[in-house]
């Protein structure tokens, strides 16, 4: 069932009526139901981005289409900022989750990507979909657990590639952004091979793209030194300016002075010039003395190779039956660059036998050290570096029996995800070569405060290595047509059965999982699960053509599906009902309600115990305008007694053509979901005391429960000793809004064809609640969720030549942080607004009469960068300075395109 297609495809159903309203129109399966029907309106609203609106808006990868849509919108990934999916991307439909938006190729479900996003949510990576493969994007915004399953709580988006072409072609992209960084080279070849029998595409496409790093924008790293209000002379960075340099240059702390008269002990400037070179800041003013500038090597986008291969063949054995194949494979190289590698640690030496630990109970008499340094002398520049590797293959036959059609596919995909962290620091080798004594002559032994020898630095760096793999098989059978006649119309239905198992398999290398590296902690996990499902649907015309009602169909479905794995999950039911009212040919209203039941994320349920190591910050309960910073031992893992999420879902709309050339949708919806799974926040935990487990328990290791210990400094002052974390049950999250599109087809003149198509999308709300009984939270005015997100698009077509320009806007954002005013008073709960970011791309393009053609453009004409943080914002000198959680936000700039592709 289907809401609005494009402007094309309903250009070509308002053809058909006209032909002859006696003509039988060929019925298509649209995602939003399994049932094949004659029209493209339904009770579920349904968008639908052709492979033409992909070429002419500008964007350059299926990932920032599905960002830009309207429907997504809250956090997902981009590939840049999270360190645990590097390279990857996720689309987030309505805020729910990237993890409760299904993401389907060809109607058949993926393999999740193999590590976990912030080491929690599974979700499918859209980032290496090849985009010259791709027939059309149908994205169902609002639940579908009844039809598809339990995990369609924020809506499906459905990749259809491309079954057959005729011929050959070869096309090649180059694009480069005028700030620097960043360029592109795409190739693809597509190559169609038709018989009378059979059709086979085969499609091939590689990738090349350069990294942007801070240094290479100016407007996000303009690094300077200034005199504050003191007069003393000061270095920072950023938007602002006020962006301090690490204070992890060189120094150390010796608490008894045992080595030296002073407590501390920084380094000179000469010192600091000869370890850090033109990254090391020296700011006499300053605490340290000695400061580290650690915004210049920064990745912004990460740089990578990518290789796509899609084969799709279908062979008719008859009139009645066909086989059908797929394969699609990726690989691809991505390299993120880094500031070097930083750390700050306590040390504590026998004063027996002088032998140093991290642990301050291993010795009965100690004395205590602190030291911060930059790993400068480590050789090359720090990156992270993945290999992603993703095949999925599937198969089928369809065909008719007697009146019915019916379906059997099977389907594996297969991911695998490499990471290196390099330039790590070995914890062992440090202890063993670390001394506090500035004039041990030792050769063997390194005082931090000094440079490292060659030696010394090969012998602590080490890489920290990931090594990722999740599957997905799936047998699926669906059995459709027409089941009876009533006075109003045919009784459609379709009946699915299906089995599905998935596994994941998460492994960090043995140093990094027992704490090896110095600050490197990790999440890993094992399991897997099966699933068996059955559904039914029905499509049955109610009344027709009386008056003041040319139709109202009802729309029914009811899905079971149970859970095999070691929760406590099991099975439930989802229901779903809908109902289409045509007072006229040209009006229809529709409603629909479901039910939503959605098991948790693998990983949730089977992410193993893992060590890391965790600071935060709040004001010194001592020392007035002061800040204490706290460090503490963090654990994580699974929880194998979280409960299902369970939620409901409506949505009203009315779809009208106007005319005979435009077209309206409104739509309001709604989806609520109880018991919503996530990971709670250090400052969330500290927020309530009821997580403070002391008495309780002894560690947080044996802890059963999230929460958290707590200890007493050297200067009795209460702090985190330790951090239990974990997935919860939170008790409401909600999406609520309302959408609208617009299109219209201009009459034709002698200056050439246009059209307009317009989206938008308004937020009404987004709440999230932690438990029963805690103040609803609306995150539009809390977590910088914009209400508003829309585009357009005009295009211009005349003879050979083509032009389109597009507009994508994202409103403001609200968000509610501390500000501090000139007269130093505080004001908690002050909203912050992120200002609209708007992004205007233009693409051209002339079709050559040897079936060559030529395109070239620009994205981001503007040169249109993040909207920024208020300066009064305790945020707005954090790197990089904007909320990079929006992938709606780009720091790449204004770019530039030319492509030209050949026909044979």
């Amino acid at each position: 069932m289907a809401a609005l297609a494009s402007s094309s495809l309903q250009a070509a159903e308002q053809t058909g009526d006209k032909a002859g309203a006696d003509q039988e129109m060929e019925k298509i399966s649209v995602t939003g139901s399994r049932i094949k029907r004659a029209d493209f309106e339904g009770v579920a609203p349904v968008t639908v981005i052709t492979a033409e609106d992909i070429e002419n808006s500008g964007l350059s990868s299926i990932a920032e289409v599905l960002q830009s849509s309207v429907a997504n919108n809250g956090g997902s990934l981009n590939g840049e900022s999270d360190g645990f999916t590097d390279s990857a991307s996720s689309v987030n439909l309505r805020g729910m989750g990237a993890n409760r938006t299904l993401v389907l190729i060809n109607g058949r479900r993926q393999a999740s990507f193999p590590s976990a996003a912030g080491g929690t949510s599974n979700f499918v990576d859209v980032s290496d979909i090849p985009t010259a493969a791709v027939d059309r994007i149908e994205i169902l915004t609002g639940g579908a657990s009844a039809i598809y399953g339990s995990d369609a709580v924020g809506g499906v988006v459905n990749i259809i590639l491309k079954k057959q072409y005729d011929g050959a072609k070869v096309a090649a992209k180059y694009t480069d952004t005028t700030q620097g960084g960043g360029e592109q080279f795409d190739l693809s070849y597509l190559q169609g091979i038709n018989t009378e029998n059979s059709q086979t595409l085969i499609m091939l496409e590689y990738r090349k793209a350069e990294a942007i790093q801070t240094y290479q924008r100016d407007d996000l790293y303009s690094p300077a030194y200034y005199q504050d209000e003191d007069g003393d002379t000061r270095w920072g960075a950023g938007p602002y300016g006020d962006s301090g340099a690490s204070s992890w240059g060189a120094w150390i702390q010796d608490y008894g002075k045992v080595y030296t008269d002073d407590k501390y002990s920084e380094v000179d400037e000469a010192q600091c010039t000869n370890l850090f070179g033109d990254k090391g800041i020296y700011v006499e003013a300053g605490k340290y003395d000695c400061y580290y500038d650690k915004y210049a090597d920064r990745g912004l986008q990460s740089e990578y190779d990518r290789v796509n291969l899609v084969v799709n063949t279908t062979y008719d054995l008859n009139d009645d039956w066909q086989i059908y194949g797929m394969l699609n494979a990726s690989y691809k190289e991505s390299t993120k660059y880094k500031d070097e590698k930083g750390f700050g640690d306590y040390f504590y030496q026998d004063e027996v036998t002088g032998a140093y630990s991290y642990d301050k109970y291993e010795f009965e008499d100690d004395n205590k050290f602190q030291m911060r340094r930059r790993m400068e002398e480590y050789p090359g520049p720090r990156t992270y570096d993945t290999q992603n590797t993703k095949a999925s293959l599937a198969f089928g036959a369809n065909g008719m029996i007697g009146d019915y059609e019916l379906d059997v596919s099977w389907s594996s995909g297969y991911a695998l995800y490499e990471k290196q962290n390099h330039h790590m620091v070995r914890a062992d080798a440090l202890l063993g070569m670390i001394t506090f004594d500035p004039n041990d002559t030792d050769a063997s032994k390194w005082y931090p405060n000094n440079k490292l020898t060659t030696e010394q630095a090969e012998a602590l760096i080490g890489d920290s290595t990931k090594k990722s793999d999740s599957s997905m098989h799936q047998l699926q059978a669906v059995f459709t047509g027409d089941l009876m006649e009533l006075d109003a119309g045919t009784v459609g239905f379709a009946t699915t059965a299906e089995w599905a198992r998935e596994s994941y398999e998460d492994t960090l290398d043995e140093t990094t999982m027992s704490g090896g590296f110095i600050g490197m902690g990790g999440t890993g996990g094992k399991g897997d699960r099966d699933r068996v499902a059955v559904a039914g649907e029905l499509q049955v015309p109610l009344l027709a053509d009386l008056t003041g009602v040319k139709s109202l169909d009802l729309s029914a479905a009811l899905r079971y599906d149970q859970y095999l794995d070691d929760s406590d999950v099991g099975g439930a039911t989802t229901p779903q009902v809908g109902l289409s009212y045509r007072p006229i040919d040209e009006v229809m209203l529709r409603a629909n309600w479901g039910k939503s039941f959605r098991a948790p994320d693998m990983h949730r349920l089977y992410s193993g115990l893992t060590r890391s190591f965790g600071s935060t910050s709040y004001d010194h309960p001592t020392i007035p305008n002061e800040i204490y910073e706290d460090s503490y031992d963090g654990f994580n893992s699974g929880n194998l007694n979280l409960t299902e999420e369970e939620g409901e879902f409506w949505n009203l709309g009315v779809v009208a053509n106007l005319t005979d050339n435009a077209d309206l949708t409104i739509d309001w919806w709604n989806i609520e979901l109880e018991g919503a799974v996530k990971t709670i926040s250090t400052d969330e935990m500290l927020d309530d005391p009821s997580y403070n487990k002391n008495g309780q328990f002894n560690d947080c290791a044996t802890m059963t429960e999230v929460g958290y210990l707590t200890e007493l400094d050297d200067d009795g002052i209460e702090n985190i000793a330790c951090m239990r974390k974990g997935p919860i049950n939170s008790a409401f999250e909600a999406s609520e809004g309302i959408d609208a599109s617009f299109n219209y087809q201009f009459p034709e003149t002698a200056a050439g064809e246009f059209k307009f198509k317009l989206a938008a999308s308004y937020l009404l709300k987004k709440e999230y609640q932690e438990k029963v009984g805690d103040k609803i939270e609306d995150q539009t005015e809390t977590d910088y969720f914009p209400k508003w997100k829309s585009n357009a698009s005009l295009s211009w077509n005349y003879e050979d030549f083509r032009a389109t320009i597009t507009y994508y806007y994202t409103g403001e954002a609200v968000g509610t942080d501390l500000f501090e005013f000139e007269d130093g008073s505080e004001i908690d709960d002050h909203p912050d607004t992120l200002d609209a970011y708007q992004i205007i791309n233009i693409t051209l393009s002339y079709s050559a009469p040897w079936d060559g053609k030529f395109t070239a453009g620009v994205k981001n004409l503007t040169d249109e960068m993040p909207p920024l943080y208020d300066i009064r914002n305790d945020e707005h000198n954090d790197w990089p300075y904007y909320q990079d959680r929006n992938s709606s936000y780009s720091a790449k700039g204004r770019s530039l395109f030319f492509g030209y592709s050949q026909k044979f």
